[in-house]
């Protein structure tokens, strides 16, 4: 897991979950876009077919149900990446351990010292669903790569699958400064629990369409 995505400014974000009442994320049916940016809002729009969702927030955000399950992107290089564990406040959402599995990361007075966490993640997953333990904050920077000059957007996830995916996916960048044409995509899941309830899952995944893409330069986005 690595820190990245440094100084700049992200235009909009996907979203395949969004926090609900007591900070729980629940997952989305479809991607969510959101951006102050109208013309940005119609651009993705017309590319991947979008739904406006009403707004009960902040009256300036545009928000979009995005037809398309799949996108491609084109990400710039390991710098474009945040894949960490992290455990906050439940009251303040204050971060309080901050790890990349095996070492902390911050504060910067323990960042290198050992974090703790089992080394299992079964234990770690069970650890986080008690609130024991940090759960994953996975962020990817990235262009559409069907409007590259377009702008910058953000992905965000809490999921564990994306975390395991974003680590798998960026493992070759790390080796390099190429960037890699990649795909976000949604992952639907149908299981039927003990009690014979049927439940759905939907998880962003990411995978690589080309490893060695010519990145036009790196990201600079603020974590």
């Amino acid at each position: 897991m690595t820190e990245g995505i440094r100084s700049g400014t992200a235009v909009g974000s996907f979203w395949a979950e969004e926090e609900r009442c007591g900070g729980r994320a629940v997952a989305l049916p479809s991607w969510l876009l959101t951006t102050s940016n109208e013309e940005v809002a119609a651009t993705v729009a017309r590319l991947y077919g979008g739904q406006s969702r009403s707004r009960d927030r902040q009256q300036d955000l545009f928000e979009l149900t995005l037809d398309n399950d799949a996108i491609a992107v084109n990400v710039d290089g390991p710098e474009a990446v945040v894949n960490r564990l992290v455990l906050q406040q439940v009251e303040e959402h204050a971060p309080i351990h901050v790890c990349d599995g095996f070492n902390f990361l911050q504060p910067m007075d323990n960042a290198g010292d050992p974090c703790g966490c089992p080394e299992s993640v079964f234990d770690r997953k069970a650890a986080a669903r008690s609130g024991r333990g940090p759960k994953p904050d996975a962020r990817l920077a990235f262009r559409l790569a069907a409007a590259p000059d377009l702008v910058i957007f953000h992905l965000t996830s809490s999921t564990w699958e994306f975390s395991d995916s974003l680590s798998a996916a960026v493992a070759g960048m790390e080796r390099g400064d190429n960037g890699a044409q990649m795909t976000i995509s949604l992952q639907r899941k149908a299981v039927t629990t003990r009690s014979g309830m049927a439940v759905s899952y939907v998880r962003p995944i990411l995978s690589v369409i080309q490893q060695e893409f010519a990145a036009p330069g790196q990201l600079r986005l603020a974590a």
